[in-house]
């Protein structure tokens, strides 16, 4: 009757504000106001409910009227896809704690900044109901791009390319599509809860992903054979082992990532140095080279404070090579603006011309001409505020010129992309991460140009996105998607607001 009760009720409150589209109705608050009011109503009325059993989990997808799951639970015809084209990685009906990694360390920070311990608390026992209902009898994490919680079922499920959606059958999965790309989560965030879960996760990722322990080569899935060894995975790898083994002094993990680094590091064109986004299968991934090596630089820089001097200043070598060889060939100054893929072998851009004259179809997965920050879809192996993050990493690193000069390029391909997507608006990732590279390029650079740009960024983004007391994650719907990671932009708003930036518990952007 509880669920009847319940259903009705907010049956009644939401039927005709589901699919609206409501505008701001309160921007007088300060931005870190604005990020607590959104906590405290998704954590009152946004977690699981559903089902036979309620759980700490957060939902997924909530409608910003209520900040409940919504009851008509489909999508505006014209609203563009944002991750994959036949795969659930939304997380419909359920939670995915991987996506929600940077609202989870922001709740903590939250906790610490106000004193109310309601966030850390609720962030403690979702981690905890992870823990609980989505770990493989190997000790696998069932999290990422192929697995979530459905709150409806009661159950972890999993999916493949396909879409399907099955229930996980716990006495025989082992979490072969393991798969964490691109964001590196907060393992200390899970290691507060339960280092051995942790550990044991982390290690047994390894033994399916690693499948060549001499040369590195390594799989995004945790299959134990051959796969895609896509740059973005591959970093996310290298960060994890080495984020283990500072906390285990354990030196066959340190081993391992170095392997694995060396092994993307390795496949660079000869004359170019570019870094294949792929080297190990017979596609265009393996010939190209996007901005996805930025992403990749920032977890090798990342991963270098957790291990000792001289593998620190090799992968930070590493990544300024990397880098170096793509800003020689990557930014088109005529129109200034960073191109969206070039030739491993000769360091030209590729237009859709050439792909299609490589290859008998153009995916929908690469980049376009250009570098996009508005593109809805990922992964899609373009990731250019990532790029420019390392960009101002390695200018902090090395001092060099080249990646001060590209900081200011980027501060002007943002400023000249202004408003977002054409006017229709951001999602807040992406918002986030273009605020929190231009806050960093103030601090860098004393430069009050960065500053101003991210006070500009920021009131677009708060006057596209805030209404009815909590954050919307993109525009043309009132609906919140844990995919579309609030917690970069709650971080970069709050940052901006009281010049503290938050600490994101290993997360970085």
């Amino acid at each position: 009757m509880r669920h009847i009760a319940f259903l009705l009720l907010y049956l009644v409150s939401v039927f005709f504000a589901d699919n609206s589209y409501s505008q701001n109705n309160d921007t007088s608050q300060s931005y870190l106001d604005l990020v607590i009011n959104h906590y405290n109503k998704r954590l009152q009325n946004g977690k699981d409910v559903y089902g036979p059993k309620a759980t700490p989990f957060w939902m997924a997808s909530l409608n910003t009227s209520t900040g409940q799951y919504p009851v008509n639970d489909t999508r505006p015809a014209d609203r563009p896809q944002r991750l994959y084209q036949n795969r659930p990685v939304e997380a419909p009906k359920g939670a995915s704690l991987y996506w929600d990694m940077p609202q989870i360390v922001v709740a903590y920070y939250l906790s610490q900044k106000t004193g109310n311990n309601t966030y850390a608390e609720a962030a403690d026992a979702y981690i905890q109901a992870f823990f609980d209902n989505c770990v493989a009898k190997n000790g696998r994490f069932l999290w990422g791009n192929h697995y979530f919680y459905d709150a409806f079922r009661d159950s972890t499920v999993g999916f493949t390319y396909t879409g399907i959606t099955e229930g996980v059958d716990f006495a025989e999965e082992t979490g072969t599509l393991h798969e964490i790309r691109p964001v590196a989560p907060s393992w200390q965030a899970l290691w507060n809860i339960n280092p051995k879960v942790t550990e044991v996760a982390i290690r047994s990722a390894i033994d399916g992903h690693l499948t060549d322990p001499v040369t590195g080569e390594f799989n995004r899935h945790a299959e134990g054979k051959r796969g895609h060894a896509f740059l973005e995975a591959g970093g996310v790898l290298v960060h994890m082992l080495a984020w283990l083994y500072d906390k285990t002094q354990d030196d066959t993990l340190l081993e391992q990532a170095k392997k694995i680094a060396s092994y993307s590091f390795a496949n660079q064109g000869p004359e170019t140095g570019l870094l294949e986004n792929s080297p190990n299968e017979n596609r265009w991934d393996k010939i190209y080279s996007t901005t996805e090596v930025g992403l990749w630089a920032r977890n090798l820089i990342e991963a270098a404070n957790f291990v000792d001097t001289t593998t620190r200043e090799q992968w930070i070598m590493m990544a300024d090579e990397a880098m170096s060889a793509w800003l020689q060939y990557g930014f088109d100054a005529d129109k200034c603006d960073y191109y969206g893929i070039l030739r491993v072998a000769t360091g030209e851009p590729v237009f859709e011309e050439d792909f299609l004259a490589d290859f008998e179809s153009k995916t929908v997965y690469s980049p376009d001409n250009y570098t996009s920050f508005w593109e809805p879809l990922f992964p899609r192996h373009d990731y250019p505020m990532p790029f420019a993050e390392s960009c101002l990493k390695l200018y902090q690193l090395t001092g060099k010129e080249q990646y001060k000069s590209a900081a200011y390029r980027w501060l002007t391909a943002i400023k000249n992309d202004l408003p977002a997507w054409d006017g229709k608006g951001g999602y807040a990732d992406l918002y986030g991460r273009i605020i929190h590279f231009l806050l960093s390029g103030y601090e860098t650079f004393s430069d009050d140009r960065f500053r101003m740009l991210a006070q500009d960024v920021a009131k677009e983004a708060v006057s596209q996105l805030y209404a009815n007391g909590m954050f919307r994650t993109h525009t043309g719907e009132d609906r919140y998607d844990v995919a579309d990671m609030f917690g970069l932009l709650a971080a970069s708003l709050i940052w901006l607001d009281t010049g503290e930036e938050p600490d994101m518990m290993g997360m970085f952007y």
